[in-house]
């Protein structure tokens, strides 16, 4: 360590010139340092100058060298930040923790005693808890709401109770997020009154066909567009079809297995038999299922934005349905499930006909023909590079001509817009199990904490790039929002 400090040269009067040459000459560099050490010590310099033969002089002159040296390190380390454990501390670290890291109030307890050495009760982490949670209602309430114009809207469940939920399709905000003991068509329709009194007036309102939901949507929004979920609509078909693949599975197991046995020494008659009995099941379930599945396939194509006009998927959806029920003649419940989404089917395909709706707003808006915005549609639906893409992309660029690229960038955004499934639902569910899994059952009040802590939060990566950086609630306001702590004026 000594021998990286850099000694500074010695200021010397004219008359001691020769001696200090001397002096430094004669002793080493480490010498001098711990000379100047100690002095600075205490000791004294007579005693010093006595030990290493120099003048006392050059002794002073080192004291006051090794001191500008240690002022010198003293201003160079960085100022130490030290964090005060007041009550708003304490406060703030306990909501982060039960928050962002999901502690268990066992957790924070012993966070506290092993790194802040200090103790914390479980009654007032929960007291915490609730006071933080009355400051998340009273900044909800200020929200405002009424920019929400498509929202899907469904049930989860903790411990059999149901958790009425409310989300916009287009900013992702939270709207709606608290328990209840039922979910009739009242229970929803107290809820959405409440909504529709502080500003939420949905154009379009996404959902599964729960009863309750649905009447609910039905008294408090009668003239918004009410269109089934598509991930639920497919979901019933989706499961039977699983079911066939795994029974595929088991018997193609079997029939490995009994080959298995005949590549033995002594196979027997009985497996034999048994092989001859199972091949045909299991040709027989490899050409049911493989046609099931293509079929399901095409069939969530055609509900998706296929390109294809709403009567041609309408149709194509139909003679798909026909020929499913065909394939399951002996399968009641996977018949069962098409006949439900038979049912739903106008109304599944409903989104295509809001999008056709936004291709001719935006033509009257911008000016660009809505035949372009039909031709781009249509080219979803065939492959790139082909001979009939090329011939779509040279009408486009015919009749667009420099418009091209706006064009371009209002389908694509009316696209991304044109919502058809709940499935922000769904990730909001996937969300709050870990709670669920840490704290068994999450009290009602801790709900509102939750909406408030997923709406200030940033996305920091998105497939939409207009997300990053910005939290659910910016997103809706357009505004620069408080993150959850400011929010709650813990800041």
């Amino acid at each position: 360590m000594c021998s990286s400090i850099n000694i500074i040269p010695d200021c010397k009067s004219v008359e001691n010139k020769e001696p200090e040459k001397k002096f430094a000459n004669k002793i080493t560099r480490s010498e001098k340092f711990m000379a100047g050490c100690k002095a600075l010590g205490g000791q004294s310099a007579a005693e010093i100058a006595s030990e290493l033969d120099i003048s006392r002089q050059y002794v002073y002159t080192q004291k006051k060298e090794v001191a500008n040296y240690a002022d010198s390190l003293d201003a160079s380390l960085p100022e130490v930040q030290t964090l005060r454990l007041d009550k708003i501390i304490i406060e703030m670290i306990v909501l982060v923790l039960t928050l962002a890291c999901q502690a268990p109030a066992k957790g924070i307890e012993i966070f506290f005693e092993m790194i802040c050495n200090m103790s914390i009760s479980e009654g007032r982490i929960r007291s915490i808890l609730y006071e933080a949670s009355k400051r998340a209602q009273a900044f909800d309430d200020q929200v405002e709401i009424s920019g929400i114009k498509q929202i899907a809207i469904d049930e989860i469940f903790q411990n059999g109770k149901p958790i009425l939920t409310g989300i916009d399709l287009i900013s992702t905000y939270t709207f709606l997020f608290a328990e209840e003991k039922n979910r009739t068509g009242e229970t929803w329709s107290i809820y959405l009154d409440d909504l529709k009194e502080h500003g939420l007036e949905p154009e379009n309102c996404i959902s599964d066909e729960a009863t309750g939901l649905k009447a609910g949507l039905q008294e408090v929004y009668p003239e918004a567009n009410h269109n089934p979920d598509v991930f639920h609509g497919l979901n019933g078909v989706g499961k039977e079809i699983g079911k066939l693949e795994r029974k595929t599975n088991s018997l193609l197991q079997n029939e490995y297995d009994l080959e298995e046995k005949i590549g033995g020494k002594r196979p027997r008659a009985k497996t034999f038999e048994a092989l001859e009995v199972i091949k045909p099941k299991v040709q027989e379930a490899i050409r049911i299922y493989d046609q099931a599945c293509i079929l399901f396939c095409w069939l969530k194509t055609l509900l998706g934005f296929s390109g294809y006009c709403f009567e041609d998927a309408l149709n194509l959806c139909y003679w798909v349905l026909d020929e499913l029920e065909v394939v399951a003649a002996n399968i009641p419940l996977l018949l069962k499930e098409i006949v439900k989404v038979r049912k739903l089917l106008p109304r599944l395909l409903s989104f295509i006909k809001r999008l056709e709706q936004g291709m001719k707003e935006i033509s009257i808006r911008t000016g660009i023909p809505v035949e372009a915005f039909i031709l781009m549609y249509q080219h979803l639906s065939v492959n790139t590079g082909s001979l009939l893409s090329n011939e779509i992309q040279c009408k486009l660029v015919s009749l667009l001509g420099a418009r091209f690229c706006e064009a371009q960038e209002e389908f694509q955004r009316l696209l991304k817009n044109t919502k058809k499934a709940s499935s922000m639902v769904e990730n909001l569910n996937g969300r709050i199990r870990v709670f669920i899994e840490v704290k068994r059952v999450i009290p009602p009040s801790f709900f509102i904490l939750l909406k408030v802590y997923f709406n200030t939060q940033r996305y920091k990566r998105s497939r939409c790039v207009e997300r990053v950086g910005k939290s659910p609630l910016e997103l809706l306001t357009g505004q620069p929002q408080p993150n959850f702590l400011e929010a709650l004026g813990y800041r």
